[in-house]
Parts: structure tokens; sequence; C-alpha cells
């Protein structure tokens, strides 16, 4: 019985791992995200303590070896993992911490992770574009196109043969666990997979088979991008208008609840066959790699290991600068904001002055 450290990647259902599964194991512990994140990535770069979050991750202990999923250990899919530098440092935290950790790894093919982080990106607040969004040093200058001084979205963080050999130098081959994220098509066989491997005991009959973190509709993307220029909410690259005190909760109930009503028709593909192509070329070298690493672990169709990583990024029209009604809707609707939260200013001060 052997602690489990689930590390992500984002985009690949740790969300419904964290509420409908390892909270209903029999055989671990399972460690809350807000006290394996305050153990494992609150403290800074220089003043981690290891026993200190040791400490912290004992607290009611029962006997059972511990379990974590916090995919911010693999690092933030919108930052780049801080250009790198946060997983490899988690990684060192993980085993100065529990040296004897199973390490869960899933990946995602990385045409289909891009287009989940950039839905991602816009549900977060977001208002680029999606080249925009995943070739931010194209349109950015000066320090902001400078990734170890302000962090964006990189490509380089899902080189994943990257990640799972260093685990396994820290850990032991046999001691990481990877397995594709499109092995989930079928829960069950997949967690009866991760029980064999990770000696876990899942109590079957409290699991929930559901998606928690459902995407949005892809059809909603230009009504949240419109949206999105009236809240300062969560991401950083994006572009606004005015930040509306409550309007990010109002918008993201008023969308899910759209997402839910409207029908997922068939649409064309939301990268594009160009960038779709640049990107499987992009990772051929890294895919290659992990299947080295790791053989039989991937399906050949979704992660080719042929093609030229050195093509430049394809340009695509629907970057162009945004049209002059489009425009203007913006900033009429900014002006019509500023103008109601004025006149409710002008109400409350004369409400409290009688």
């Amino acid at each position: 019985m052997r602690p489990i450290v689930h590390i992500g990647y984002h985009k690949t259902a740790t969300t419904w791992f964290q509420r409908s599964v390892y909270p209903h194991a029999a055989s671990h512990r399972w460690i809350p995200r807000v006290r394996a994140q305050a153990a494992l990535l609150a403290p800074s770069g220089l003043h981690f303590d290891a026993a200190l979050a040791r400490a912290l991750l004992s607290e009611g202990d029962d006997g059972r070896p511990l379990l974590i999923c916090e995919e911010n250990l693999s690092g933030y899919i919108h930052n780049g993992g801080l250009h790198g530098f946060l997983p490899a440092a988690a990684a060192e935290r993980i085993r100065q911490v529990l040296p004897d950790a199973r390490i869960v790894i899933f990946v995602r093919s990385q045409a289909s992770m891009a287009a989940a982080c950039y839905r991602q990106y816009v549900r977060g607040g977001g208002t680029h574009g999606v080249h925009r969004y995943l070739f931010p040093s194209l349109y950015l200058h000066g320090a902001y196109a400078q990734p170890f001084k302000v962090p964006r979205f990189s490509f380089d963080h899902f080189d994943y043969d990257r990640l799972v050999a260093l685990h396994d130098g820290l850990f032991g081959r046999e001691n990481v666990h990877v397995y594709p994220f499109e092995a989930l098509a079928d829960q069950q066989a997949m967690l009866a997979r991760m029980e064999t491997d990770l000696g876990l005991i899942l109590d079957r009959g409290r699991l929930r088979f559901d998606r928690p973190n459902e995407s949005w509709n892809d059809a909603l993307l230009p009504a949240a991008r419109v949206l999105n220029h009236f809240t300062a909410r969560t991401v950083e690259d994006k572009d606004r208008v005015a930040a509306i005190p409550g309007f990010y909760v109002a918008r993201s109930g008023l969308l899910t609840a759209l997402s839910r009503i409207l029908p997922r028709r068939k649409r064309p593909s939301l990268l594009g066959a160009g960038l779709e192509s640049w990107i499987e070329a992009r990772f051929a070298a890294s895919n290659a790699r992990l299947r080295a690493l790791r053989p039989g672990l991937l399906p050949d169709g979704l992660y080719p290991s042929g093609g030229h990583a050195d093509m430049p990024p394809p340009a695509v029209a629907s970057e162009r600068p945004p049209g002059r009604a489009l425009v203007a809707v913006k900033w009429l609707l900014g002006a019509a904001a500023l103008l109601l939260m004025a006149a409710g200013a002008v109400w409350l001060a004369r409400l409290a002055l009688g």
C-alpha cells in the first residue's frame, strides 16, 4: 500500500476523479485539493519546508496511505507551467515529502488538448482568438513576449515525454503510471486497470460516472468572448472594457445553462485542419520519445510520430482585427455599463445622505 499522487494533466478528467472517484477510495485516504495545494504548491520557491508539508498532509491520518489528485502539480495550462519551472519544482517537492509515492499522469492527444485549453481559456474570461491564444509570442512585444517574464500558453508544456522522464528519474519507472485520456471512453475498464496498477480499492457503489466540468458548446464561444470584455477574471491574457462586479459569475451561469440547452451539432474543427496538422508535426518527436519510454501506451492515430517540428505556425484568417461593428458594439456596451454603474453610485449617495 503506497501513497498515490495524480498530477494531471489539466483537461484529462481530473475534476471527475476529484469529485466522483477518489473521495470514495476504500484503500487510501483522500486529501482534499485545498490541503494538497497548501502543502505542495502554496509555499513560494525558496520557502518550501518538506517537514511542514508532511505534517499538513498527515492531519486526520487513519493508517491508510494518502491519495492526492492535483493537476497543478504538472503546471497550469494558461502559463505553460510558469515557463516549465513549476512541474520540475513540484516533482522534487513530492519526492521530498512522499518518496515512495506512485505517480499518476494522464496525457491527451495534443491537438485535442490545445482545443480543450482554448475552450477553458474562453470559459475563464478570455477574449482572444484561438491563434492569438496558442501563439502569443507572435502578438506580444517587449517584456510581455518573454515567457520567463510573463508566462503564457506554451506548447512546450505538452511535451509529455519530458515530464514522464523527470518522474521516472525521481521515483523509478515502475512507480510512474501513464495513461491516455482517450482510454477513459470506457471509464469502468480504466478504473479497473488503475486499481490493479496502483493497489487502489474503490467503493464502486458510490462512484458517479458524470461529467462535472463539461466544456461549453463551441457555438457559444464567440458570444462568450464578447461578454468577457466586462470582467477581469480569471485569465490574465485578455482585453477588457470594464470590470463589472459579479458579472463573471452571472455570465458563467447563463452560458452554462445555454450550453446544456443548445444541441451539440457537428461543427468544423475549432483549430482547423492546418493548425491541427502543425500541432501533430510539432509533437512528433516528443510522442516518439514517449513511445520509447512506454511502448504500447499511445493510440497510433491520435499521437502521430512523423512530421517536421520546425514548420512555421500557420496563419489563421479568423485572427483578423475585429470588424468595426463588433468594436462599436463592445464600446457601446461598455459605455452603457459605466453609465449604469455611475447611476447606481449616485443613487447610493443620495440614499446615504437621506
